[in-house]
């Protein structure tokens, strides 16, 4: 009997072990539900938060595309306004230099006539003075050309009174 006493005593301990253990478990299984339940909410929180990010990031995209057209389309207005500007500002240069060189046309022109005349003036002045000093120069000639006239028409009808004279005598 001390025998039986000693197995049921050792049945007996053995089933509080096993009621400890079957106990463990389920505390063990409820509360892997609970971190079922538990991970199951955080992955449903993640799935939206994963969902709401991927929105954003859609609506992000959307709006940075948005932007980039936005801005490509100022940026084409402001380079086709600037090529207008350059194009009206080149004509008015254009013109403005046209009407400086048909005003410096006009100066130069006159310059040119300015000029020619002076060169005209010159040439007359010098032509006026060669003219005079030729001038002074043939009557000095002429006037010693008449003197040796003279001296030689003399000479003459002195040498002819002299030869008529020596023939009448």
């Amino acid at each position: 009997m001390n025998k039986e006493v000693e197995e049921f005593k050792d049945v007996s301990e053995t089933y509080k072990k096993l009621e400890q253990l079957i106990h463990s478990y389920n505390t063990i299984i409820d509360q892997f539900k609970e971190n079922n339940k538990i991970l199951n909410k955080v992955n449903d929180f993640q799935k939206s938060q994963y969902e709401k990010v991927t929105k954003s990031l859609t609506e992000i995209e959307n709006i940075n595309n948005k932007n980039k057209n936005e801005l490509k389309k100022l940026f084409e207005e402001k380079v086709d306004k600037i090529r207008s500007d350059n194009k009206e500002f080149y004509k008015d240069l254009e013109s403005t230099v046209k009407i400086k060189l048909d005003d410096n046309k006009s100066e130069i022109k006159k310059l040119i006539e300015n000029e020619r005349i002076q060169i005209k003036q010159i040439f007359e002045i010098e032509f006026a003075k060669n003219t005079k000093e030729l001038n002074q120069i043939i009557q000095i000639e002429t006037k010693k050309i008449k003197f040796l006239l003279w001296l030689i028409g003399t000479l003459t009808l002195i040498l002819s009174l002299l030869s008529a004279i020596k023939l009448w005598m």
